[in-house]
């Protein structure tokens, strides 16, 4: 009996694991039907990424592991290691933003450990593994002298940190730290009396270098820091450069030696090396101003290494340190496109056998001017790195041309070449064309079969406009003066330029302007880009034109000869389809671009207006060009507002996209009526950050109408900060923010109304319209730090519009506008169409990631361009990284699927033609015998 029950008990058991086996299998088979996933075959296909770690700072080589790479930090905050053969990043860390993690120091890669001193208050100290990048050890250093964090410097060497701070009239105080354990380890302080506030000083371990003095009377004095025994006597001008020496004087530290300076003389036209130690070695030979310096060791024997750049040439001579002996095995003479006026970040030179002999073999590491590194190795190139591309501040997606055979269908068929001097049609010539135009099509076509690739104008063949308009060029400006064109489809780089000596206006390197004065649609004319930025020594406007196709200068680097102080690209062409720029000067003076236009723009004066900003006071004023003539153009101020410049500032001025267009004035209601947006295209978001009277952060945000000068609408938050993301649109305005009494991130909206009858049905005008709009608002609560924002454009319009966010975390969210509308009512019993109900929180979906599992870091723009899909937006984020890829807000709507089965669409409708002439054989036969009956 008993084994019976326990047999039953088995069976019973095994029954109910197997059926709960069976609903497990149940629930995890149908999560895949709930789920939306980026298939495996569509990573990549309409996507790209490009990773980069910015304007070199430090760079050393890392010879202690078997996986030999560079070890690097970056002025954007970044240590990264990079591969010795290929460049490529081996592993990246993202410091803090700001001065928070600015790094000061790099070392320790000669002991196997990597060491970095980052921050200010307070300063942090990690220690990194070299083969992962991961953290080892962190600990922080509390400044007390919060002033004076510039003056600090610091040493690492032999696993022991120094923080090293000049005391003004007094001396220097040295602090050692352990550097994996931040333990305390010694105090001391080094008289140096002569330092003070104007002093400079270079740290040139283990000795502290400092100038002093006047033009004419300076002195060079220096103090060990670690050794109180040693004193240097202070070394004059007079004694480094001899008799006659003018300033002004500079001193500059010689990277990859210790103990070793350079002064500067005359204006920087020539220098000196000086080395340090118990008696100053100076080197008698002057080195001109423009050589960069770096001292490298070679057999254990010091050696200076002057790099020189002329006409594209990079020359590095190698001369011993202490004899100035030439050392022609590590000198070496290169020309490449991606070296300019190069310094080196870090060398090394080891002997190694070649051929039966011990010859010295030389890598250098190398930083351009326009931010490009560069690896030579063995008096060869290696690889380059276009690290420009990190900052990025101004972007403009353009349109690809038009294929060889379609320019020649056009060509075929231009009225203007049909049409002879006395208004007759060229009959011959029309058939002359088209006899050309067939055979150049019978050409082409022969050339594909063989596959000959041979373009009657030098245009890669794959560099033509596509049937959708999905495929085209996307042109930057970088903060280096450097521009690029890359193509949408893989992110390669056709082609860059540098322009010298520009700069942003008002030295900020975002507010250069690009402009886009002829597209790809006026064959035979060439595209044209025009760029308006600064001279870097007159600071008068410079405006640079280009084929954004090509990269080809077109009329070249021209320069004004005056301040620019506002642009404006008109909607005017001249006859060769060029779009006209207004520039307003200094002088409140206007100017026309391309010059022999004034008769042209003068024809819209009436109707043209300029709007400036002034930040620093807080004044906005409106100017217009009522008064103009044919030959003159006069600018002639309207009205002027003051926005609070005491405890106020202004910070972002956002306008709409010149390109948009709204495809629905209205909104339907429930009850059937329209309620009509208030579309005000001269509409300008203002947004104001400062100080309120209970001492408490306060947002401020305007809507001015910036041809009449009217408020539209005004809004007040307190107890918020920054970072303040505005996006403007239609008649909508959507703005994140940090709410410090919550401390939580918020988004608000906006959204204007005229109300169920609009003002004018045909035109709006700035100067007519006075009643004020309706305005809708809301704000949600958002569970994540917002970075950048920006919504989807298309070509009419007609598609729904989203928000594209990008995330702290390296996420770009597709938000949609029904979950910001701030129409979306509390009352959940209030029903609309196309409305859901309120709710606070904002929730962040992971398929809603468009770059899914793509991490980018620090994104510090997002370009939408639409394309010739009305259903697609192209989407371009810059920053640290580059990501390319194509929403679709309201789906795929105007093209098939990519699974569409055409075989079996081709099955059925043939069947079906079949089977309809079969049946109606069988009709005809059977009417047949019902007629003989």
């Amino acid at each position: 009996m008993v084994p019976l029950i326990r047999s039953f008990r088995g069976n019973i058991s095994r029954f109910l694991n197997e059926a709960q086996l069976f609903q497990f299998l149940l629930v995890f088979v149908g999560l895949f039907n709930l789920s939306l996933c980026l298939y495996e075959d569509q990573v990549g296909k309409f996507d790209w990424k490009q990773n980069y770690v910015g304007q070199i700072k430090f760079a050393s080589f890392d010879t202690i592991s078997t996986a030999r790479k560079i070890i690097v930090a970056t002025e954007e905050n970044v240590i990264a290691a990079l591969n010795l053969k290929s460049g490529q990043i081996l592993w990246r860390r993202v410091l803090e933003k700001g001065y928070a993690g600015k790094i000061h120091a790099l070392g320790g890669i000669a002991e196997g450990d990597l060491i970095t001193v980052s921050g200010g208050v307070p300063t942090i100290v990690r220690a990194w593994d070299l083969a992962t990048g991961h953290i080892l050890h962190e600990w922080p250093i509390a400044e007390h002298n919060l002033g004076r964090l510039e003056d600090v410097r610091w040493h690492i060497k032999d696993g022991t940190l120094h923080h090293i701070l000049p005391i003004y009239d007094s001396g220097v105080e040295v602090t050692s730290y352990d550097s994996k354990t931040g333990e305390k380890l010694t105090t001391k302080k080094v008289s140096a009396p002569f330092i003070s506030q104007g002093t400079e000083c270079v740290l040139a371990a283990p000795f502290l270098a400092c100038l002093k003095g006047d033009k004419s009377l300076a002195v060079l004095f220096f103090v060990h820091l670690f050794d109180t025994n040693v004193q240097i006597a202070p070394v004059t001008m007079n004694t480094i450069f001899g008799a006659g020496t003018q300033g002004p004087y500079k001193l500059e530290s010689i990277v990859g030696g210790d103990s070793v300076v350079a002064v500067s003389a005359d204006n920087n036209q020539r220098k000196r090396v000086l080395i340090l130690g118990e008696t100053t070695n100076v080197i008698a030979r002057d080195i001109p101003g423009e050589i960069a310096l770096h001292v490298t060791l070679v057999d254990n024997e010091k050696v200076l290494l002057e790099t020189s750049f002329k006409d594209g040439t990079t020359q590095v001579r190698g001369v011993m340190l202490l004899s100035s002996k030439p050392v022609p095995e590590v000198s070496v003479t290169i020309s490449h496109s991606s070296l300019f006026f190069p310094i080196i970040g870090a060398s090394i030179c080891l002997r190694q056998p070649k051929g039966g002999s011990q010859m010295i073999q030389c890598r250098h590491l190398f930083s351009s001017q326009d931010h490009t590194v560069t690896l030579l190795q063995h008096n060869k190139f290696v690889w380059a790195r276009e690290e420009s591309l990190a900052s990025i501040v101004a972007v403009e997606i353009i349109e690809l041309p038009m294929s060889d055979r379609d320019q020649a269908i056009e060509t075929e068929f231009d009225q203007k070449e049909s049409i002879d001097i006395d208004g007759s049609w060229d009959i011959l010539g029309m058939t002359i064309r088209r006899i050309n135009s067939q055979f150049n099509q019978a050409k082409s076509f022969l050339q594909s079969l063989l596959d000959f690739d041979n373009q009657q104008f030098n245009q890669r063949t794959d560099l033509v406009r596509d049937k959708f308009g999905l495929h085209k060029m996307i042109v930057v400006v970088t903060s280096a003066g450097k521009l690029y064109g890359i193509e949408t489809r893989k992110g390669e780089i056709i082609w860059q330029t540098r322009i010298q000596n520009i700069r942003g206006f008002a030295n900020n390197p975002h507010s250069v302007v690009l402009y886009v004065q002829r597209g790809s649609r006026h064959f035979p004319n060439p595209p044209q880009c025009a760029l308006l930025v600064e001279d870097k020594n007159t600071e008068e406007g410079v405006v640079y034109t280009f084929n954004p196709i090509t990269g080809q200068a077109l009329d070249g680097l021209m320069k004004l000869g005056y301040r620019i102080k506002q642009s404006m690209l008109l909607h005017l062409y001249t006859d060769d389809f060029l779009r006209i720029i207004l520039i307003l000067d200094a002088r409140d003076k206007v100017h026309v671009f391309p010059k022999n236009s004034t008769a042209i723009a003068a024809t819209v004066g009436k109707n043209t207006y300029f709007f400036i900003v002034d930040r620093t006071t807080g004044t906005l004023s409106g100017l217009s060009l009522s008064y103009s003539t044919s030959q003159t153009l006069v600018a002639h101020k309207v009205w002027e507002l003051v926005l609070s410049p005491k405890n106020q500032r202004i910070t972002q001025v956002v306008a709409k996209n010149p390109i948009e267009r709204v495809h629905s004035q209205g909104r339907v209601l429930s009850d059937r009526s329209v309620l009509y947006k208030y579309i005000n295209p001269n509409l300008v978001a203002i947004v104001t950050e400062g100080v309120g009277n209970s001492l408490k952060n306060t947002l401020n945000l305007y809507l001015l109408d910036v041809v009449s000068g009217n408020m539209i609408f005004s809004i007040n938050h307190k107890r918020i900060r920054g970072p303040i993301h505005i996006v403007h649109s239609e008649n909508w305005i959507v703005y994140s923010y940090f709410n410090d009494k919550n401390r939580r991130t918020e988004i608000a909206t906006l959204e204007l109304y005229e109300g169920k009858v609009q003002s004018n049905t045909t035109v709006f005008s700035s100067l007519v319209t006075t009643k004020l709009p309706i305005v809708e608002r809301q704000a949600f609560i958002f569970p994540a730090s917002v970075e950048r924002m920006q919504e989807t454009i298309t070509e009419k319009g007609i598609t729904s519009k989203h928000i594209l966010v990008a995330l702290a975390n390296g996420g770009i969210l597709e938000l949609p506008w029904i979950m910001l509308d701030p129409r979306r009512p509390i009352n959940p019993e209030v029903r609309e169409e196309g409305v859901i109900p309120y709710m606070p929180e904002i929730p962040i979906h992971t398929e809603s990631i468009v770059n899914y599992n793509q991490s980018l870091s620090r994104v510090s723009g997002i370009h939408t361009s639409p394309s010739g899909l009305e259903s697609t937006c192209l989407v371009f984020v810059h920053g640290l990284d580059l990501f390319y890829t194509r929403v679709a807000p309201s789906k795929t709507f105007d093209v098939l699927k990519e699974d569409f089965d055409y075989y079996l669409i081709v099955i059925v409708l043939a069947a079906l033609l079949i089977s309809s002439y079969i049946t109606k054989k069988l009709a005809s036969q059977k009417a047949q015998k019902q007629a003989w009956k």
